[in-house]
């Protein structure tokens, strides 16, 4: 459940012009800054801020060393927030063959500017889980095929490089086991991310599913039986994404829109035109926090590894990648949240990192 994220002025995005399974880069060097990144595979799109790194020539992660855990600052728990306070931020209904383009929004850019005649403005800020309807420049929007604008092929792999937001985002595939004890430590701290479930796994786990939703968190796609969407042709592709759209909103009256992990982090141009196409913003990563691959990790590995290298304005925007099938993800939860708030830095959902 990996993929990749190009950190942009607004958001990372790339123009994949053949790119094979999302190797693991290292953002977290130097804080952000307005620059086009140079990766070593073919390239996705400009438009992004953040120095740019050389990425590893395969997706193989690389090993780190665990040094000693430093302690982490304690931070008050904060309330859990009410049910007015933690909106429900469902995709407005729209035709069944509504068809999709990705656009970064321009300088000046407005919702009314950018509506077509198939989708009104509001429907364009509650599809996107906008919080407000004020725009970013840089920021991805899926908009109306007919909207006036040209269509784009992204992957977002940061968001707001000046705001003080972290998106931890948890991929769901394999166990369950630990996820209770997920969810127990974000309602603890009143925190809601977003969650990137495949349909298999909600099938399996409907009640885990219906908590996820009932306690405001926020659900998006991650493929039916997660396959390397690379291997499917486009009709193997659109039955994963809308397969598993159809189990969220039969186990959980929810929808996976307008949000799509590709299992593995694997994609190339066809598939990243397939699912926006689809109405799926493709989500990769700026850090992905290995809980998942190599020797299994300890949940003090997971706390340096994450505490470390989202130092300072590292953090901005930053999208960081954990799995609820991770018990060390469970145990390091509760520090990372309490590390993040002692430093004033928001642990939140993927839409909210992409905002203004």
């Amino acid at each position: 459940m990996r993929s990749r994220l190009l950190p942009a002025t607004a958001i990372l995005v790339l123009l994949v012009a053949a790119c094979g399974r999302a190797p693991q880069p290292d953002l977290t060097q130097a804080a952000p800054a307005t620059a086009t990144r140079t990766p070593t595979e073919p390239p996705i799109a400009t438009a992004q801020p953040s120095a740019a790194p050389t990425l590893p020539p395969t997706a193989t992660a690389r090993p780190s060393v665990t040094p000693t855990l430093p302690p982490t600052a304690t931070a008050t728990p904060m309330p859990m927030p009410t049910a007015s306070a933690m909106p429900t931020l469902t995709p407005a209904p729209i035709a069944s063959d509504q068809r999709f383009v990705a656009h970064t929004v321009a300088p000046g850019e407005t919702l009314a500017a950018l509506a077509g005649p198939d989708m009104t403005p509001a429907q364009i800020a509650a599809y996107n889980h906008l919080h407000s309807d004020r725009l970013r420049p840089g920021m991805p929007l899926l908009l109306p095929r007919s909207a006036p604008v040209t269509p784009e092929t992204l992957l977002v792999e940061r968001g707001n490089p000046d705001a003080p937001r972290v998106a931890i985002t948890l991929d769901a595939g394999a166990s369950a086991a630990p996820t209770p004890q997920i969810l127990d430590t974000l309602r603890a701290h009143g925190v809601r991310v977003t969650f990137f479930l495949t349909g298999r796994w909600m099938r399996d786990n409907p009640e885990l599913t219906r908590r996820i939703v009932a306690e405001g968190h926020e659900l998006a796609n991650h493929s039916l039986n997660h396959p390397d969407f690379r291997t499917l042709d486009r009709a193997a592709m659109l039955e994963e994404l809308n397969a598993t759209e159809r189990i969220a909103q039969e186990i959980a009256g929810a929808s996976t829109r307008p949000f799509f992990r590709p299992p593995y982090g694997a994609y190339n141009r066809e598939v990243l035109a397939t699912v926006i196409e689809a109405g799926y913003l493709p989500i990769y990563w700026t850090l992905d926090s290995l809980d998942s691959v190599g020797q299994p990790k300890s949940a003090e590995f997971l706390v340096e590894r994450i505490t470390t290298r989202l130092a300072g304005e590292q953090a901005n925007g930053a999208i960081v990648l954990m799995h609820c099938g991770s018990q060390p993800t469970a145990d390091a939860l509760p520090r990372l949240l309490e590390h993040f708030a002692a430093r004033g830095v928001k642990v939140t959902t993927v839409s909210e990192v992409l905002g203004p």
